[in-house]
């Protein structure tokens, strides 16, 4: 058996739990088959002895599956969660990184797409800006950087159409000036966010020592679009990661105490054994497979795009059984329909687990409007664009082979 098809029957399984139409099911399972298999690296276990290995996850894969929940819809309702996972594209022969913004290229144009990717006019500008700031000297998409993560992303939508993602971890990151460049280009919106950003960390956000390691956007018009810097901080109290979330409280309005107000009752039934606002939250899963990270829990990721928390939990939490019941409980705290060990049940259904990242908490989440936002707009949103509140998700993170056979002595 080919060992990266034990993902696609857990991508069935995820469609079928989050109850998308059959006619979407079918369309994505087919798209998975015929263009994205061969990218999944070598197709043998004897193969994957000297293989590179995945960049998202901790046991290596170069598969991870997502769910997006929103606080809101009912469990037992049809398309109730979105469906989404990214590749870290590798040689089906050698296994070797392959270059990811060629990758995207195909899929995205009309031979790869099968006519069911978003392609609209225009949508693919960031991700080229993007590129090129990135890579001033590379000829063409398919050139690799060597030292360079690529990943891609895709959103399953329920009415069966994806929306792609480009994820890039460059060998050396930019210092802001550079950066300064890459937001004017993509929009003059961007300016003043990031602005106030570099301010924060440079002044009274200098103990929180961020360090940004992964940059994305979305292949989607620039009036939807997001540009994603993701920050990585050793800090890990309750009150630091509301600290540096709001950006020193530069951050402000009605709608972010509530997001704070939500994300702390998140984090409370995440790690229940932290007993106040100022206790780190420690190991509790000392499993030697794991893969260690920058800091002794993984870190805290942030993008300055919207407030948004990444929480590892696979070494913080007791297990991906307690990460589950945690999370679904926070739901059932926060008044959500659905019923009884929903979470946990469809988890078992995909036979997936949760690794190093568990839980994303996107308490504000919008919908971007770049056209000239105002500073009453910026204070009374969420400080970084302009945006319209529409609600706000949880959005847990799973590996389908989170350890491969030969990796396992048990």
């Amino acid at each position: 058996m080919l060992l990266h098809l034990s993902n696609l029957p857990a991508l069935a399984s995820q469609l079928a739990t989050a109850k998308y139409p059959i006619r979407a099911q079918a369309s994505y399972l087919v798209f998975w088959w015929a263009r994205l298999g061969g990218f999944m690296g070598v197709t043998s276990a004897g193969a994957r002895v000297g293989e590179e290995q995945g960049s998202m996850t901790s046991d290596g894969s170069k598969f991870e599956f997502s769910w997006a929940v929103p606080y809101d819809t009912d469990t037992t309702e049809g398309s109730n969660r979105r469906i989404r996972f990214t590749i870290d594209p590798l040689h089906p022969e050698r296994g070797h990184r392959i270059a990811g913004g060629g990758v995207l290229d195909y899929l995205w144009s009309p031979e790869g797409s099968m006519g069911i990717v978003k392609d609209e006019p225009g949508s693919k500008d960031w991700k080229d800006i993007l590129e090129k700031w990135l890579f001033p000297d590379i000829k063409s998409t398919e050139e690799f950087v060597e030292g360079t993560t690529y990943m891609i992303a895709f959103d399953l939508e329920p009415s069966g159409e994806i929306t792609l993602k480009q994820y890039y971890v460059p060998p050396h990151p930019a210092p802001p000036e550079p950066f300064k460049r890459l937001v004017k280009d993509l929009h003059p919106s961007l300016e003043a966010p990031f602005n106030m950003f570099v301010d924060f960390v440079h002044g009274d956000g200098k103990d929180s020592r961020m360090k940004w390691f992964l940059i994305a956007c979305g292949v989607t018009r620039f009036e939807k679009n997001r540009l994603k810097v993701y920050v990585l901080s050793e800090r890990t109290t309750l009150k630091d990661m509301i600290y540096d979330m709001t950006l020193g409280g530069r951050i402000t309005g009605p709608r972010v105490d509530v997001a704070m107000a939500n994300f702390s009752k998140f984090f409370s039934h995440l790690f229940p054994y932290v007993k106040n606002e100022e206790s780190n939250i420690k190991v509790q899963n000392n499993d030697e497979r794991a893969v260690p990270t920058d800091s002794e829990t993984g870190g805290i990721w942030r993008t300055i795009t919207n407030p948004l928390s990444v929480n590892p939990s696979h070494t913080p939490s007791k297990n991906d059984y307690e990460t589950a019941r945690s999370t679904e409980s926070f739901f059932k705290d926060v008044g959500k329909p659905g019923e009884e060990g929903w979470m946990v049940k469809a988890l078992g259904h995909a036979k997936l687990s949760q690794f190093t990242v568990s839980a994303v908490c996107r308490f504000i989440q919008t919908s971007q409007s770049p056209s000239s936002p105002g500073e009453e707009e910026w204070s009374s949103h969420n400080g970084i664009i302009r945006n319209e509140a529409t609600g706000w998700e949880v959005t847990n993170y799973y590996s389908a082979e989170i350890f491969a056979p030969e990796r396992d002595s048990n």
